[in-house]
């Protein structure tokens, strides 16, 4: 399926059908942590990329196979910034009309000031916006905005957001050592959650390969200061735990399905060999070099452990 993957591992959201309405590290943002690697697509204008009706057919499609009670949440997230889809509030109405499954979006907010955004999203049960900065200097060394995106205009329509939208809010932080862990930028951070008004507050460290090699995970005093500043924490800085789930028994449509699926959820060796093994694939290691091989995956060490990324990915040392 070219749209629609897993459902994966969730921290946050469970068993998590994703949908992906942007092609390949299309974004508005190119954060110096983000999994992905560097955005290579850099706009800031809403459009339609993919046929809409061939996206909800898709989701359809898969729902049907997966079957709507292994689903915990349909999650609209991927390569790319997901609101920049113009069609994304009919999808998001779509879908709500056609499952009884809980919507996410997750989002780097940068679009919530636009009020066809906020009206869009007002059809999804949990809307994930980032908020990693507390001033423009550090939103521009950490988030790397396009050029056209105003910090206290993405603030105010968070703001503006939270107003008019009954579901969840859900804001994520990415602690970055040396970037956003001390307490001078977390008190700038906690004023502005305070007018969001977050239901809760996940703190995330990069616990995947980042974009840029010199991003690192908080000491344990940037941590405690962190935790000690924000509310409602939820902390998710441990590896997620559960089963990636592929449909196709066929060998060769099972390849294509991992590669769709890495290509925007990198996974650890241990990830792929059990989801491998999960098939009856007597051989998960051939399989994975099979892959490498034919350039659709590479393979990366991090933090001390083996990591399995889209060859298209680009990081620092690519």
């Amino acid at each position: 399926m070219k749209y629609v993957y897993g459902p994966v591992p969730s921290r946050r959201l469970g068993r998590s059908l994703g949908v992906d309405t942007i092609p390949q590290k299309t974004c508005n943002f190119s954060c110096v942590y983000c999994q992905l690697g560097r955005t290579t697509t850099y706009i800031n204008e809403r459009r339609d990329f993919f046929p809409r009706n061939d996206i909800l057919q898709e989701i359809k499609e898969r729902i049907n196979i997966i079957g709507k009670d292994n689903i915990d949440y349909i999650t609209f997230v991927g390569d790319g910034e997901p609101t920049l889809c113009k069609s994304l509030g009919w999808l998001l109405e779509q879908v709500k009309s056609s499952f009884q499954i809980p919507i996410a979006v997750i989002t780097n907010g940068a679009l919530l000031y636009l009020e066809e955004v906020q009206n869009e999203l007002c059809f999804a049960d949990v809307v994930l916006p980032t908020l990693d900065a507390g001033c423009p200097e550090t939103f521009k060394k950490i988030n790397r905005p396009h050029p056209t995106i105003d910090f206290n205009k993405m603030i105010n329509g968070m703001i503006e957001f939270r107003k008019k939208y009954s579901g969840q809010i859900w804001i994520e932080f990415m602690a970055v050592r040396g970037i956003n862990d001390n307490l001078e930028e977390l008190n700038k951070i906690v004023k502005y959650y305070e007018q969001i008004k977050p239901d809760k507050v996940y703190i995330n460290v990069p616990i995947r390969p980042p974009a840029e090699n010199w991003v690192k995970v908080p000491t344990n005093e940037g941590l405690a200061s962190i935790k000690q500043s924000f509310k409602n924490v939820v902390e998710i800085n441990m590896p997620e735990i559960g089963d990636f789930q592929v449909i196709d028994e066929n060998i060769s449509e099972l390849k294509k399905e991992l590669s769709e699926i890495i290509k925007r959820h990198p996974m650890r060796l241990d990830q792929l060999k059990n989801l491998l093994k999960s098939k009856n694939i007597k051989a998960p290691e051939k399989v994975i070099s099979e892959l490498e091989e034919l350039g659709i995956i590479k393979q990366v060490n991090y933090d001390g452990k083996i990591f399995f990324l889209s060859s298209k990915v680009k990081r620092a040392k690519d």
